[in-house]
């Protein structure tokens, strides 16, 4: 799927970094960004708009943002397939192990890098037309 006509989901408690992402990608294309501050929000804008790409911020506690990507792939709500880009401030392999085992696909670390981010965004875009609804294979190459 191609950036221009993605809708994206950004999933953040902080206003800043969800306007960031919002902004790197409309640079990138995106059609949409829906936003939520929370996983709660996250659940209703998952099933309103059905988003092509979900980008979650992983919080110091990153319990319920793992519980969110559970119940995704489990597809309790939304699409099991979509992909995950996290955005963590650890990207200590503990919590990379932990994203990976959630189903988050690729974990961006912080400060963001806009070129990382997008590029990461941009690739998990590009190679979800491929996916079928029953794999999800978690890319490590963070972690590589």
């Amino acid at each position: 799927m191609e950036a221009r006509r993605a809708n994206v989901l950004i999933v953040d408690s902080s206003g800043h970094i969800r306007r960031l992402v919002a902004t790197l990608m409309a640079a990138l294309g995106a059609a949409d960004c829906a936003e939520a501050r929370n996983v709660a929000q996250a659940v209703a804008q998952t099933i309103k708009h059905q988003p092509d790409l979900i980008i979650l911020g992983l919080g110091s506690d990153a319990t319920e943002a793992l519980l969110f990507v559970h119940r995704l792939r489990r597809a309790e709500f939304g699409v099991a397939t979509t992909p995950v880009l996290g955005i963590s401030a650890s990207t200590h392999h503990t919590m990379l192990e932990m994203a990976w085992e959630a189903g988050i696909d690729e974990v961006v670390g912080k400060p963001i890098s806009a070129i990382d981010l997008m590029q990461r965004a941009g690739a998990l875009l590009a190679s979800s037309d491929g996916r079928r609804p029953a794999q999800h294979i978690p890319s490590r190459s963070a972690a590589e």
